[in-house]
């Protein structure tokens, strides 16, 4: 079960920092002047920030009473 949860967390993280990037990209060169490097740096930050703290706060999730919650009512709704 943790072997998925990392994989699946692996796999977010690079689509989510892929994002980071194209749109940080986007800000550095396309942009004029120096405001949207500042922009960039600051929306690089932040995007960094809230990974990390997404992911240490769904490390702390029991991920099996959640499974376990949705097994058992998938059945009542199933009789």
């Amino acid at each position: 079960m943790k072997g998925i949860i990392l994989i699946l967390t692996f796999i977010i993280s690079v689509l989510y920092l892929w994002y980071v990037f194209a749109i940080i990209y986007h800000l550095i060169r396309f942009g004029v002047g120096v405001k949207p490097k500042f922009l960039a740096l600051f929306f690089f930050i932040g995007s960094f920030l809230l990974l990390i703290l997404a992911i240490l706060a769904y490390s702390q999730v029991n991920w099996e009473e959640i499974l376990k919650f949705i097994s058992d009512k998938i059945k009542m709704i199933s009789l």
